[in-house]
């Protein structure tokens, strides 16, 4: 019997070039189907990695971590790379022309990302011009407040490089040709592994050499991987490979320890239907109200008592007993005090000398 080819000894490639061509075939039909109906064309869209873990991350990571690839995500030639520097802005253009750089389009300093680039159009504008965006990794903790939430919802994060490297040609190219993962503190994360221009066999070939990479970055490796899926932007997640649902070494609840505040189970059965029985009938057992009135009609000697159950009475008919007593007051109020005179009457009527 042919042995199964595994990723990382774990994920079979059977599996995953299924879901893959699956995916694939999918996303490109409904693309095709939206350019028939759309005027503009869509943007390009993205395969994901999601990643599952069984324990949450406990800290939030602002510098991501760095994933190769075989195919690359973005291309210079086709898409500009605006590199974030710091100040003076001119002495890392400078910089870039020594090493003979020409696939950075735009150099921005913080001076000018403060100044210019103030204004929410301006900067979104920025956004909009640029694909990628590279920064000096000196700078990485000022460009949140910087840049705004933009960014990070159009998941263009600055990706951290190193310029004062004496490769920064290499530094430079590395960064564009990887992709990253942005560490979260919730128990799913998603990684940018292809383009839906790409073909499957190329989706793959990034598969196998990102998963290793981003399986070594989480806290436990394999063993705190519950679960993994490929998606686009807007299709539904299909499954390349999940753990087992189950306590043993490697499966879902492994490690798990039972809360103390947890419920405990009972003893037996035949005790936990006794106990349910006794306590249905203490709820169905409710409280009749009695009260002692004397008996009409008859004369009948004072120490007999007659027991009449009160009814229940609705809220309904509370409300409505209530308004009645309110407008008997007022009625009781407007005939004893009279008719009620406005002020301008009251001084109509009054003359001078008068009391």
């Amino acid at each position: 019997m042919a042995k199964t080819e595994l990723i990382d000894s774990h994920i079979s490639v059977k599996q995953c070039t299924r879901a893959v061509n699956a995916l694939h075939a999918y996303a490109s039909k409904k693309q095709k189907e939206q350019e028939e109906t759309e005027l503009l064309a869509s943007s390009e869209q993205y395969v994901w990695l999601q990643i599952t873990v069984k324990r949450m991350h406990p800290e939030h990571k602002i510098k991501p971590f760095k994933i190769p690839l075989k195919h690359a995500l973005i291309d210079p030639r086709d898409t500009p790379v605006c590199l974030i520097t710091k100040d003076p802005q001119r002495e890392y253009k400078d910089l870039l022309e020594s090493h003979k750089i020409k696939f950075i389009s735009r150099v921005v300093g913080i001076t000018k990302l403060k100044g210019k680039f103030k204004s929410y159009e301006a900067r979104r504008m920025l956004l909009k011009e640029n694909g990628m965006f590279l920064a000096d990794e000196r700078v990485i903790p000022l460009l949140p407040g910087l840049l705004g939430k933009k960014w990070f919802d159009a998941k263009k994060q600055p990706i951290p490089v190193c310029l004062t490297r004496k490769d920064l040609k290499g530094e430079l190219e590395r960064a564009i040709e990887s992709t990253y993962m942005h560490q979260n503190r919730g128990t799913c994360t998603s990684v940018k592994i292809g383009l839906l221009s790409h073909t499957p066999e190329k989706i793959l070939d990034n598969i196998k050499i990102s998963l290793p990479a981003i399986v070594n970055n989480l806290k436990g490796n394999w063993d705190n991987v519950q679960s993994l899926h490929i998606k686009t932007n807007a299709s539904i997640s299909l499954p390349i490979w999940t753990c087992e649902l189950g306590g043993a070494t490697g499966g879902r609840w492994d490690g798990m320890v039972q809360s103390k505040d947890a419920p405990k189970e009972s003893k037996s059965d035949g005790d936990s239907d006794s106990n349910d029985k006794d306590m249905d009938l203490e709820e169905h057992v409710p409280e009749v109200p009695v009260s002692k009135v004397k008996s009409k009609g008859t004369k009948k000697p004072q120490n007999e008592t007659v027991e009449i159950v009160e009814k229940s009475v609705t809220p309904k008919e509370v409300k409505q007993k209530r308004s009645a007593e309110v407008g008997e007051k007022k009625k009781a109020k407007i005939v004893k005090s009279g008719p009620a005179k406005s002020a301008k009457g009251a001084l109509i009527g009054k003359k001078p000398g008068r009391p």
